[in-house]
C-alpha cells in the first residue's frame, strides 16, 4: 500500500522540503529576534512569511503526505481539520508573499508616501489581515464547503473538498497572486533600469567632462 501510494521520489522531494523550510526559516526568525538592527518594519513582513512556511514545513507537509496515502482513514473529522490547516498555512504563506511584494512595489515606486504612512502598526495590521484572510479561507471546508466522507474511508485532498472551493482556491492563491506579484515586479524592475540608466548617463557625462579639463 505505502510504497505503490507514496513513490520514493516523492517521500525525498517531502522530507527535503519540509527539512529546508524548517531550518532555513527558523535561522530567519533566530536572526531577528537577535538581531535588534534588522528589527525595522519591512522585515516584519519577511518575519511573517518566515514563520507561515516554517509551518507548512513543520505541519503542512507531514499533512500532505497522510492524504497522499488516505490518511487518516475512517476519521472524516480529523481528516478534514487536517486538510483545512494545510489549506490555511499554505494560504496565509501567499498571503504574506502578496504583502512583502506590495510593500517592496510601494516603497520602491512611492518612497515618500512610504516612509509617511509605514510603520509597525500599519504592518501589523496587514500581517495579521494576513493570517486572518487565510484562515477564513482555510477553515471554509469545515463550515460545509466539502464533499463529506469517501465511501472507503480514505483522507484524499481532491475527493473530499469542494470543486467550487477547489476553484477558489485556485484563483485566490494561485492565479491572482501570481499576476498581482508579476506586475508588481515587472514595474519594480522597469524603475531600476530606468534608475541604472540615469546614473550611466551621470556617470558618462562626467568622464566626458573630466576628458576636456585642462590637465
Amino acid at each position: 500500500m505505502g510504497y505503490e501510494e507514496l513513490p520514493l521520489l516523492y517521500s525525498v522531494c517531502e522530507v527535503a522540503v519540509a527539512i529546508l523550510a524548517i531550518v532555513g526559516n527558523l535561522l530567519v526568525v533566530a536572526t531577528f529576534v537577535l538581531e535588534r538592527r534588522l528589527r525595522r518594519v519591512t522585515n516584519l513582513y519577511i518575519i511573517s512569511l518566515a514563520t507561515s512556511d516554517f509551518l507548512v514545513g513543520l505541519v503542512g507537509v507531514p499533512s500532505a503526505v497522510m492524504a497522499r496515502l488516505g490518511l487518516p482513514r475512517h476519521a472524516f473529522r480529523v481528516c478534514l481539520l487536517m486538510l483545512s490547516v494545510l489549506v490555511l498555512l499554505c494560504t496565509v504563506s501567499i498571503l504574506n508573499l502578496v504583502a512583502v511584494t506590495l510593500d517592496r512595489y510601494w516603497a520602491i515606486l512611492h518612497p515618500f508616501c512610504y516612509k509617511r504612512t509605514m510603520n509597525r502598526r500599519a504592518a501589523g495590521f496587514v500581517i495579521l489581515g494576513c493570517w486572518f484572510l487565510g484562515t477564513i479561507v482555510g477553515l471554509l471546508p469545515l463550515f460545509g464547503w466539502n464533499n463529506g466522507p469517501e465511501e472507503n474511508g480514505n483522507c484524499k485532498f481532491i475527493p473530499v473538498m469542494h470543486y467550487d472551493f477547489l476553484v477558489l482556491i485556485f484563483f485566490a492563491t494561485i492565479v491572482y497572486p501570481a499576476l498581482l506579484m508579476a506586475f508588481c515586479y515587472g514595474r519594480i524592475y522597469a524603475v531600476v533600469l530606468k534608475q541604472m540608466k540615469c546614473y550611466w548617463l551621470q556617470w558618462k557625462q562626467l568622464l566626458d567632462i573630466k576628458k576636456k579639463m585642462p590637465e
